[in-house]
Formats: structure tokens, sequence, C-alpha cells
């Protein structure tokens, strides 16, 4: 395993204070992108801007690129993701404010490997705004479906559920999607919380061995994770349900899928503990996450959110340390996990 420091905390030229809720992706061309919140301070309503660092051959990175700044009137601008489509284009997905404050939800696309982006489109009405408050996208990496269907997972506040308009608390999980190649977009399903799994909030989305889609949530004080399961990838999701295989200090974690020696194999990154977020595990499931049978310690002591991508058997982890004072990659093959 080969791990690299990719942002560090007040390095010139960008001195920011922390680099934040980390994406990543693989494109069609095999080129290796990484997004982040670079912000001021380490608030969640900092002044943020959104880093774009690129990589052709997975190992020599250039410099970082500005995708959106937080301005005056929009100082906070949130949780990027990234969707890699088969044709080669690359989708951004951001927020600005939470969408609370007049901020909203955004779109660009690029399509030669991130090079240059086209202009931010909005597509805040698309995701009926009059039903939440707070709104975030993932975060982490979005997906698509055989059908080419365009999908990240997003959370949210439903409107008048907390007095404060800000408050991430109590969410819901749904996933926002594009069947028409990213020109329009809609909000699916929407997940509540159950008795067992409370106040769920961000998630990550993979492709199981049946071509359906499978969500891993983050709740609030639970311990463990929770997962739901469609087989239409946008409708027809299950309710909510425990995973308590999977151990969780209220962090983000990520779910991919890869393919080894003919069969699927869903993988997935979090920090592996209940008391601070720590011990970042790789762990890989066979049977599209019933059951984790293969696990990798990554980062045994201070870690945070992670977010994983995979493509022709290679891992690539990116993740927190010290509430984002510096974000490492770190990089090993699936033979290294699975042997």
């Amino acid at each position: 395993m080969e791990i690299k420091t990719v942002w560090q905390g007040q390095q010139s030229p960008h001195a920011y204070a922390a680099h934040r809720i980390p994406g990543i992706a693989v494109t069609a061309r095999g080129t290796l992108l990484l997004v982040c919140e670079a912000r001021d301070t380490f608030s969640d309503w900092a002044r943020i801007d959104l880093l774009l660092c690129r990589s052709e051959d997975g190992d020599a990175f250039g410099a970082p690129v500005v995708l959106a700044r937080g301005d005056e009137a929009h100082p906070t601008v949130n949780n990027p993701v990234l969707i890699p489509a088969a044709d080669g284009r690359v989708f951004l997905l951001y927020c600005t404010d939470y969408t609370v404050d007049g901020g909203g939800i955004f779109l660009r696309v690029s399509q030669d490997d991130g090079l240059t982006w086209s202009a931010p489109r909005d597509l805040t009405a698309s995701a009926r705004p009059e039903e939440h408050a707070a709104f975030a996208l993932g975060p982490g990496h979005g997906i698509e479906l055989p059908d080419g269907t365009l999908l990240v997972p997003v959370w949210f506040v439903p409107a008048g559920a907390h007095p404060d308009p800000r408050s991430h608390h109590p969410a819901r999980v749904s996933v926002f999607f594009s069947k028409d190649g990213g020109a329009s977009w809609r909000l699916g399903q929407v997940l509540s919380e159950t008795p067992d799994c409370p106040d769920p909030n961000e998630t990550s989305a993979a492709p199981l061995s049946s071509g359906g889609i499978c969500l891993n949530t983050r709740l609030n004080g639970a311990g463990y994770r929770a997962v739901s399961r469609s087989e239409r990838g946008i409708e027809d999701f299950s309710p909510l349900r425990p995973d308590r295989s999977l151990p969780d200090p209220t962090c983000m974690g990520s779910v991919a899928a890869a393919h080894w020696r003919g069969r699927h194999v869903l993988l997935f990154v979090n920090c592996a503990s209940t008391d601070g977020r720590k011990n970042l595990t790789c762990r890989a499931s066979f049977d599209d996450g019933h059951t984790w049978s293969h696990s990798m310690v990554i980062e045994p002591g201070d870690a945070g959110y992670a977010d994983l991508a995979v493509r022709d058997g290679v891992v690539h982890v990116l993740y927190e340390q010290r509430f984002g004072e510096v974000v490492k990659l770190a990089r090993f093959g699936l033979e290294e996990l699975l042997r």
C-alpha cells in the first residue's frame, strides 16, 4: 500500500485552514480526479472554495484548480460530488450554503477529463426546494447506472422539521438523478428514519451484482451504518436497516463496486470505530454487502471522512486526518485486500 499527502492546511499558495469532504473518481480514460472543500476555518459554514486535483498516471498531480469560490453572498460552497460517465464526460454537482439563505444546487460538466468545465447550471428547482431546508449531496462520488442514469445520494432536513433552517438534523435520505444524460434532474424516493436507524444523513451508493443499487448511510449517534437496496435504482428502496457489522463513529463512509476474477465485489471504507474517528478500514463483500469477508486497516490512528474509487484492480482511498488539516491518498491493489 502506498500513502501520500495530497492537501495540507496552511500550505502555500492555498493557505486554507482545512481541506474537508473528500471526493474521488476515475474517469473513463483513467484520469484520477480529487475534489474537496478548502475552508478558511474548520466550520461547516466557513468561507469555502472547491478544489480539484487531477492525475493522468495516478501518481503525479497537477496544481489544485478552484472550481467554485465562496463569495460575500454565498460564502459556503459545499459537498462536491463527481460522477464519471462511460462516454467520457465528468459531472460535478455541488451546493451553496446547503441551499438555505438563498443558496442552491449547481452542475458543471467536463468533456476533457477535468481540464476544463462548463459554466455552472442551477438545478435548485429540480430538487423540490419547497420540501426541505438544509440539503446536501453525497458526500463522496456519484455513479452511472447501466442504462445511463446518473445518480448521487442526497440528504436533507424536511421543511419545518427544525426551528433553525441551517440545522443539519433531523435528516432524510434520497437520490438525485438524471435519466437523460444530465439534461434534467429529479429527486427520488425519500427514506426516513426507523427505530434502529435514527436521523439518516450522509450516504454513498454502489451497484449490486443484480444491477440494483445499494445505499450505505451514516446514522447520527447510532454507532453503526444503515443500508437500503433497490432493484430499480431510483425507486422501490427497502426501508433502512442497521448493519451492525459496520461500526461507525458518525462519520462519512464510502461504498463502491468492482470485479475480481469474474466476481462482483462490493467495497466499503470508513472509520471502523465507535469511540472516535480512527481505524480507517476497507472491507470487501462477495454477497452484495450481506457479509464482509475481507478487511484491511489503512490508517490505524486518526482519520476521518473517506471516499474510494477503484479501476483496473487498483483501489484509491482519499481520506482526512485531524479534521482536514491533512488529506491523504492511499493506493493498493485489490489482491492486497482479498488475499
